[in-house]
């Protein structure tokens, strides 16, 4: 009696039971191309991974038979016949008829090898197939499954091989553990993937709701495991080996520290997860948390620290000093910003320190910079010192990477700024000063010169900064401006040129010979401290090639409370979108920018020209817009009488009051107001206080967060806020169904952009190609505050006289946001409402 094959020949006469089993193999997997996998029937309500239980009780995973294919080499058939069953993990199944039953083998196709794998005393049905295939997975002479990335080195997979799997991972794989499919994510991820594989430069913008974090992550271990570049990586780095270079790491860097926690707990374990269980990869995907020295423990500086300080801190070192605790300071508790400056890795780590060879700091570098691990996460700053070091020749932070992604790329120029910019403080040299003044020298020494040279560097850090502050222009301690201009010139060059004259003198001093063993620790700090001034002072003497400012404490302060807090001169070169271009976008080296909020109205020309990226020949671009339906859950009401904005107009502030308590009293309160000025806020809130609403008013102060919770509670409160609640916080659901923005948010004059006005012919120019764009994405930001997923509802509410019918920005401002209705009308606001809502959102 002849066996049905599954290899999709003509079906060949059947008769009996046998026959019978056989015609029920091939109807259930006749639907399915030549090659494809034999698909088991399963509900389609299954979310987590079909098991299938093995003798001897261990679960099975559903993946094998996603690895069974009814292809089956002629040459293989013309042998064996129909004792050739299926092909899995590079392998046929042979099926051979004994006296005791029935015994199956796995022949593999590739070296020849084979090996009996099982027996039975009935032949193979249908049921049986997924089994079998885990069998020959198992056995020794498998070969790799259909869909397994892990490539040794010196091999790899081609580019259309890793987009299908890729495919397959999102629309097969991922709906199985309860993932949706998004087309725009699949589309994205392959753009991700493609730019990769061609080494460009990506602007990959994805609204919310997207699902971009799997798609980059996904797009980058299939590229890094694939080994996609590895042929071309082999000589990228001259001072690398061929060894090292075939475990070269990913680098996934993001502007918040909560978005890289999750990406380390829980996106990249989860992945990992799914992707071992349907055998896409061996081994598991593994992942570090970069950040710098000054967030771990130095056993030195803890020892010293601990031995001057008292009882009741010392029981809060107790763990640390037992080694009990971590020596990540992010996960230790009771520590204040001091403790935690005194105690942590400072200044350089060598072999003359006496905890050395057991510095559990020296021993997480070595772990973190090995080459056991695919991705390296970080934030953009950690991420620019490490670019920063490779473009002075100097030992980089993190072990040579073959591709960036750059998340929250949209805060990235920030950063830029704060890393290729200097920072002086004007309570740095009085701090390291105090500390000088505590030291006590061996018999014999007199500090006497270390302590008048000290003096003389704190008296022209005094000269310095009061001169700076005079210099500031009538009018500009405006509290929404956070660069306030002053002046450098000779005379403060003067001043920086004789603090790094006196720092390095003071250096030069200060020896730990001189000094009592216990202040060791605190000698090194100082001296690491000195060398920091004296380079931003250094930098700060060219001031004709910087744009420079100051900051200083917002709000009403008298001259001396001013001079007690803390003011810092900072300043960028010019010319910083050129030295982003030669350091980071002119390599060959992947990067992949994306975030929710890139272009302006479509146009990614913005953000191009602002970084350097406008004259990058390998740039590509792509933008998926938001799977949510705005059209059906978002009304846009765009105000027709609140006057044109002036801050200092208390008839503008009351018109903002009357009109917000009026779509509050509409929404039923559920609402969020956002501001562009803290003192703006504080008056509307003032104001609405007084009507006495029916709903809790909540204020988000300048770096508070308590509000944020006690409005979560609250349930149907009101939330004032400026800065923070732009980005970057989720209050899903009907807790937020309201969203007031009160004013365009159009950026406070400050000494960038007055320099940036420069670079352009005319203020029109410099308005449409930078004002203006940023203005609508910091809106688009703003704008995604209210729906946070596919089911949220609510109102987004414009009160800017520029946006009414017939203003200035509404054509643009329109463009930029998302597709959905329009009205001027609260009335429809309160329909909208109580269409939308359900009954319990009105208790």
């Amino acid at each position: 009696m002849r066996r049905v094959l599954l290899c999709g020949l003509t079906l060949p006469p059947v008769s009996g039971k046998r026959g019978q089993i056989g015609y029920e193999i091939m109807r259930n997997t006749n639907h399915l191309p030549d090659g494809g996998a034999i698909a088991a029937k399963r509900p389609s309500c299954f979310a987590a991974p079909l098991c299938r239980q093995q003798k001897g009780g261990k679960p099975m995973q559903y993946k094998a038979i996603h690895e069974v294919s009814r292809e089956i080499p002629p040459g293989i058939l013309q042998k064996y016949g129909e004792a050739a069953l299926f092909t899995a993990y590079g392998c046929v199944l042979l099926e051979c008829e004994t006296a005791k039953g029935y015994g199956y083998k796995a022949l593999n196709l590739q070296t020849g090898r084979m090996a009996a794998i099982h027996r039975r005393t009935s032949p193979l049905t249908l049921s049986g197939v997924a089994t079998m295939a885990e069998r020959i997975r198992l056995s020794p002479v498998a070969g790799k499954g259909r869909y397994e990335i892990d490539m040794p080195p010196g091999e790899n997979l081609l580019r259309d091989s890793l987009a299908g799997i890729q495919n397959h991972i999102f629309e097969t794989i991922l709906p199985e553990h309860g993932y949706g499919i998004r087309e725009k994510q699949v589309e994205l991820a392959a753009h991700i993937l493609d730019a990769i594989g061609h080494r460009d430069i990506s602007l990959s913008e994805a609204e919310v709701g997207t699902g971009k974090t799997h798609a980059y992550l996904i797009a980058a271990a299939l590229a890094k495991r694939g080994r996609v570049n590895d042929f071309w990586l082999r000589g990228y780095y001259p001072d690398q080996s061929y060894a090292a270079s075939a475990y070269m790491p990913v680098v996934i860097s993001t502007a918040s520290i909560a978005l890289q926690n999750a990406i380390v707990r829980d996106y990249i374990p989860e992945i990992s997860r799914i992707l071992m269980a349907h055998g896409i990869i061996r081994t598991p995907l593994s992942c570090v948390l970069r950040k710098g020295r000054e967030h771990y423990v130095c056993e030195r500086n803890l020892r010293t620290f601990y031995r001057d300080t008292d009882e009741r801190t010392q029981k809060r070192l107790a763990p640390l000093l037992q080694g009990i605790a971590s020596i990540d300071l992010a996960n230790t508790e009771g520590l204040t910003p001091y403790i935690k400056r005194r105690i942590c890795v400072s200044g350089r780590c060598d072999d003359h320190c006496p905890y050395y060879d057991g510095c559990k700091y020296m021993a997480h570098i070595c772990y973190v910079q090995s080459g056991e691990h695919d991705f390296q996460v970080c934030n953009h700053n950690y991420f620019l010192a490490d670019v920063l070091r490779r473009s002075k020749g100097q030992r980089p932070l993190i072990p040579h990477y073959q591709a960036v992604i750059l998340d929250e790329a949209h805060k990235f120029l920030e950063a830029a700024r704060q890393m290729y910019g200097v920072e002086l403080s004007s309570l740095a040299i009085p701090r390291m000063v105090e500390d000088i003044s505590c030291f006590t020298y061996r018999k014999g020494v007199s500090g006497q010169t270390v302590r008048e040279l000290a003096v003389k560097l704190g008296g022209q850090n005094r000269r310095l900064f009061r001169l700076l502050t005079e210099r500031i222009p009538t009018g500009s301690g405006d509290e929404e401006a956070e660069r306030v201009p002053t002046l450098l010139d000779e005379t403060a060059a003067r001043h920086l040129r004789n603090i790094r004259r006196i720092g390095s003198e003071l250096s030069t001093l200060l020896s730990e010979q001189l000094l009592l063993a216990r202040y060791h620790g605190s000698c090194a700090q100082a001296r690491f401290a000195l060398s920091r001034i004296r380079e931003q002072a250094g930098i700060l003497e060219n001031y004709e090639s910087l744009v420079y400012w100051l900051e200083q404490p917002n709000g009403e302060l008298s001259p001396e409370e001013r001079n007690s807090l803390e003011t810092l001169l900072c300043a960028i070169p010019k010319q910083l979108s050129d030295l982003l271009y030669k350091d980071l976008w002119s390599g060959s080296i992947p990067v992949i920018l994306t975030s929710g909020t890139l272009s302006a109205a479509g146009s990614f020309t913005h953000i191009e020209r602002k970084m350097g990226l406008d004259r990058v020949r390998n740039l590509t671009k792509t933008s998926k817009p938001s799977p949510f339906c705005y059209r059906e859950n978002v009304l846009l009401y765009l105000s027709e009488s609140v006057p044109f904005p002036d801050l200092r107009d208390k008839e503008y502030l009351a018109a903002v009051a009357e009109e917000a308590g009026q779509l509050i009293e509409a929404a039923h309160g559920h609402a969020a107001l956002l501001f562009t000025s803290y003192r703006a806020m504080d008056q509307v809130f003032a104001l609405l206080e007084a009507q006495e609403l029916a709903y809790p008013l909540f204020r988000l102060d300048r770096g508070g967060v308590a509000a944020i919770e006690r409005f979560r509670k609250s349930g149907n409160g009101v939330l004032f806020a400026s800065g923070a609640l732009w980005e970057g916080i989720d209050l899903p659901g009907d807790m937020l169904s309201l969203l007031i923005i009160v004013k365009l948010p159009f950026a406070v004059p400050d000494p960038v952009s007055e320099y940036e006005q420069t670079l352009y012919d005319t203020m029109e120019q410099y308005k449409n190609s930078v004002v203006v764009p940023e203005m609508l994405i910091k809106l688009k930001q703003g704008f995604g505050r209210l729906i946070r997923t596919e089911t949220d509802t609510g109102v987004v509410a414009l009160l800017d006289s520029r946006v009414r019918e017939g203003g200035p920005y509404r054509t643009r401002v329109l463009d930029a946001l998302p597709d959905c209705p329009v009205t001027s009308d609260i009335a429809a606001v309160e329909r909208f409402i109580q269409e939308k809502k359900e009954p319990g959102y009105f208790g």
